[in-house]
């Protein structure tokens, strides 16, 4: 029985040894899984929140963007509106009888601009005495307000054409008595340039404020702040107050980083930040905001209109997305634990076990991370969907009351006029182009579901001789030289009335660019037949686009202008792929750059498929 109890003993012996190794093994290796599981979870939280919190502040750019357009349309209506009172008076001089004979018109265009937080329209004599108001107010006509600021701007400063626009104030009397408000006023000249008088208009800014900057809401304590960069005041506070306090006052003794971030924004330029400020939801505490912001301009005058979140409401927004890929970790890290329990009492199937258990687990945690990936894209396409009706109904609001004032001026001036020759067709234009504007208003809220092409045989050449006939000025102004090689004979089935936005367009953006260089400036428009297609080409020796943007630039809510909404170019791209035709773009810095367009001559076919 000896050499049997020999190797048993050997074995009793060691067995303590592995068991330990094994143990030790299974720690280290249970240990290493938990912190690689735990930093892995971390690191994607931290991934998903920095992702999440820029494209948040995106939104919020975008939804600037979008406030600041509309302020700054509300201003150039203004704008037109005073230009054409002024023309009114232009040949005849500003006189008292003048004015009431023009009484029905000022009354027709000062409630035309009602929905424009317009308080009254005045006009002012040579020597600043009031000729005209509406709505009529005994006591202020005929009185004298030379000395006011508007009225000198304009004797001694102003020039055809120009707007003044006054610092912040209130209203000291009349039924607005305590409303804020705004003066924006234009200089009436004869033909000769001489000084003839003043067309004022002053502005609600309460009313103004309300429904364009505290109307901008995103989430629940998320709304807009609006400053003046010129006066260094803010006009719309961070907690959605309308006030005249100077930054310095308002930020600087406790809010130190918002007040440097206003101070900064006398670039004029866009962009995102974060600051500290009074949490909405209990005054007595400080909060981390999310911010993005967007210069107005308004003729000389600079404003910043920013959009601001609290940074917990976004993580919040984060958090609902996180938690499922959580609870997976936290599953993952019971079933470890457990799997090492039960691993230490069977030592035989401690390694495959949990192999096994990691593969299938970490497995899931990849799931959860492609569907949060997933789910976020998701949310991303929503918001930019959501942005462009927006945008929509924006522009739809701010263009749509205006064209029909301009409108409806015209018709007045050419029924008083009777024009006849060149200027006859200059008004035809005019009409024609307003009622295109319309149109164009619809087509932009219908971005996203692109109405029916009304097809007709078509040349090309009456369109674009028109389009560079509406531009002779600006080419004039900005000593653009065009070229158009055009073929009579060339003709295509298409939808003019899309087809003329199409080269609008193009011509207006190669205007842009020529206008931002120096030397030489060229503009060729050329139509060539390429069958079965014709092709449409816009050059300019412009500024140029770099190499880096050329793959964005049809992408929707990309831009490189300040002003720009990012749907122009992405729109005729609709509009040429729904002609079963393409639109491309050459171009490098400093080179010259080309659109060309591709259009099936027949027009679009159910059956054909687009141009590769």
């Amino acid at each position: 029985m000896q050499p049997i109890k020999r190797p048993f003993s050997s074995i009793s012996i060691s067995k303590p040894f592995w068991l330990w190794v094994a143990i030790c093994l299974l720690v280290a290796v249970s240990t290493a899984a938990l912190i690689g599981i735990l930093q892995t979870t971390d690191a994607v939280r931290l991934e998903a929140q920095e992702r999440f919190f820029e494209q948040y502040n995106q939104q919020q750019l975008t939804l600037a963007e979008q406030a600041a357009h509309s302020i700054e349309e509300t201003f150039a209506t203004f704008r037109r509106n005073l230009s054409l009172v002024a023309s009114l008076f232009e040949e005849q001089g500003v006189t008292r009888e003048r004015a009431e004979r023009l009484s029905n018109s000022l009354q027709r265009m000062y409630e035309s601009l009602m929905e424009t937080d317009i308080i009254d329209l005045v006009v002012f004599d040579q020597g600043g005495t009031v000729v005209a108001i509406s709505p009529s107010d005994d006591y202020t006509l005929g009185r004298n307000y030379a000395w006011r600021d508007y009225y000198q701007w304009a004797r001694d400063k102003g020039k055809p054409g120009q707007m003044y626009l006054s610092p912040f104030m209130r209203l000291e009397g009349g039924q607005n008595r305590g409303d804020k408000a705004l003066i924006v006023a234009q200089g009436i000249y004869g033909k000769q340039g001489q000084f003839s008088g003043v067309a004022m208009f002053t502005v609600n800014f309460d009313k103004l404020a309300k429904r364009q900057v505290l109307s901008v809401r995103i989430g629940e304590y998320g709304f807009a702040w609006l400053i003046d960069n010129n006066e260094q005041t803010v006009l719309v506070d961070p907690l959605g107050r309308v006030t005249d306090r100077g930054f310095e006052e308002t930020f600087l003794p406790r809010w130190p980083k918002l007040y440097q971030l206003l101070v900064s924004m006398q670039d004029g330029k866009p962009g995102t930040s974060t600051y500290d400020f009074v949490d909405p939801a209990d005054p007595d505490k400080a909060v981390s905001k999310l911010v993005g912001y967007q210069p107005v301009r308004i003729e000389d005058r600079l404003w910043t209109l920013g959009v601001a979140t609290p940074a917990r409401e976004v993580d919040a927004l984060l958090s609902s997305f996180m938690q499922q890929q959580e609870r997976y970790s936290g599953t993952l890290v019971v079933v470890i634990f457990t799997g090492t329990f039960i691993l230490l009492s069977a030592l035989l199937s401690w390694n495959h076990t949990l192999s096994i258990q990691v593969e299938h687990r970490t497995s899931d945690l990849a799931e959860a991370r492609s569907r949060l990936e997933s789910t976020f894209d998701e949310l991303l396409v929503s918001k930019k969907l959501a942005a462009v009706g927006h945008l929509a109904l924006g522009l739809a609001h701010e263009i749509r009351n205006p064209l029909s004032a301009i409108r409806m001026n015209i018709q007045m001036i050419r029924k008083r006029s009777k024009p006849e020759g060149r200027l006859e067709e200059h008004f035809t234009i005019v009409e024609e182009e307003i009622l295109r504007l319309n149109r164009l208003v619809n087509d932009v809220m219908d971005f996203a579901r692109a109405r029916p092409l009304r097809l007709e045989r078509t040349s090309l050449n009456p369109i674009i001789h028109r389009v560079m006939q509406l531009f002779s000025q600006r080419f004039k102004s900005a000593q653009i030289t065009t070229e158009l090689q055009l073929n009579d004979e060339l003709t295509v089935v298409c939808d003019p009335e899309q087809i003329e936005q199409v080269i609008l367009n193009l011509v207006s953006n190669a205007i842009e660019s020529l206008e931002e260089v120096d030397g030489h400036r060229e503009l060729s428009l050329i139509v060539r037949r390429h069958r079965p297609y014709l092709s449409l080409c816009v050059i300019d020796n412009g500024q140029g686009i770099p190499t880096a943007d050329l793959d964005k630039i049809f992408d929707p809510f990309y831009t490189t202008k300040v002003s720009g909404g990012g749907l122009g170019l992405p729109t005729l791209q609709g509009i040429i792929l729904r002609h079963q035709g393409t639109i491309n773009a050459d171009s490098a810095p400093g080179e010259k750059t080309s659109f060309t367009v591709l259009l099936p001559l027949e027009g679009p076919s159910e059956k054909s498929e687009p141009v590769k």
